[in-house]
């Protein structure tokens, strides 16, 4: 059987496809980030995130230091587009390419600043709870352990979640809340059913535990 010969209409039209799904899944890789340059850029956001990326719990400014650069540079993409909203982090994300924002999360990659000094102080109830929804949930609420998606005590699972050891307690109240009320829109699909079930007590007591570990080994 002859196979008829492809007209120059639709080799071409073939080849435009082929060329638009290359683009797309080029525009979908995460571009290779070089810390030197993200360390200039990097500048700017030291008031609130400290020199080294260690954060400002007093504040609630989370710690960067140490975090995936995968996961960095999609934070900052979720606040240009809109995904996260905050009226300090959407301009600074927005003013950044692609190439700047894959630079800074490859400093910030690479930092590993000490912890700062806790701002929470829970009692000791409250610590106990938190160790509880962090490593073993509540099957009551069925609520499931943090470390399933977290890694143990929070530590995180690289290419899959971020750390929240060590993060501010602030920070990390204020993003339950976020999510609980729908207004934090990257990972509500993963964190959105989870929080729904966390009372105002659980989401104290896990900021505060899950804070508390970055000044112990774990």
């Amino acid at each position: 059987m002859t196979v008829p010969p492809r007209s120059p209409q639709a080799a071409a039209w073939v080849l435009l496809v082929l060329a638009v799904s290359a683009a797309g899944i080029a525009a979908d890789k995460p571009l290779p980030g070089d810390a030197s340059r993200g360390a200039a850029l990097a500048a700017t956001c030291q008031a609130c995130h400290g020199a080294q990326g260690e954060g400002n719990p007093a504040s609630g400014f989370p710690r960067l230091a140490g975090q995936t650069a995968d996961y960095l540079d999609a934070q900052l993409r979720n606040y240009a587009n809109g995904r996260r909203a905050s009226p300090v982090m959407a301009p600074v994300a927005k003013a950044l390419d692609a190439q700047k924002r894959a630079d800074v999360a490859a400093f910030y990659a690479m930092q590993s600043a000490p912890y700062a000094a806790p701002s929470a102080h829970p009692t000791p109830d409250q610590l106990l709870r938190g160790r509880l929804l962090t490593r073993v949930g509540d099957e009551s609420k069925q609520l499931q352990a943090c470390a399933n998606c977290h890694g143990p005590d929070g530590s995180g699972e690289r290419y899959a979640a971020p750390y929240l050891a060590g993060q501010s307690a602030t920070y990390l109240a204020n993003a339950i809340r976020e999510w609980k009320a729908g207004t934090r829109h990257s990972g509500e699909k993963q964190m959105g059913p989870v929080v729904a079930r966390l009372a105002d007590p659980d989401i104290a007591a896990l900021s505060a535990y899950l804070e508390s570990l970055g000044e112990a080994p774990h």
